[in-house]
């Protein structure tokens, strides 16, 4: 996908923060305008969709008529990291 590795740039360092669609597609492509735009927000939508699937991103849709739906990356991610850093805090180390 396209607009992957933007997305997990953007989302990824902030689990459990919620980002508007605008918001991404600023990040992604700051220039775009117009049909441009467009484009990079259908990009970025299958991205996201596509981690919502993996069960990486959490989507919350818009709460009222005119609202924004929201996006963010699941906080249960950060799991994986404490457990690899304490892997070594074992008592094997000081068997014999």
């Amino acid at each position: 996908m396209k607009y992957a590795h933007e997305v997990i740039d953007l989302l990824a360092p902030y689990p459990g923060r919620q980002f508007r669609m605008a918001e991404i597609v600023r990040y992604v492509e700051p220039q775009a305008n117009g049909v441009a735009r467009q484009r990079v927000h259908k990009g970025v939508l299958r991205v996201l969709k596509s981690l919502e699937e993996h069960g990486q991103v959490e989507i919350q849709p818009a709460a009222e008529a005119g609202g924004f739906a929201r996006y963010s990356w699941k906080v249960r991610h950060q799991v994986v990291a404490n457990r690899d850093r304490n892997r070594d805090n074992i008592g094997r180390a000081f068997a014999p």
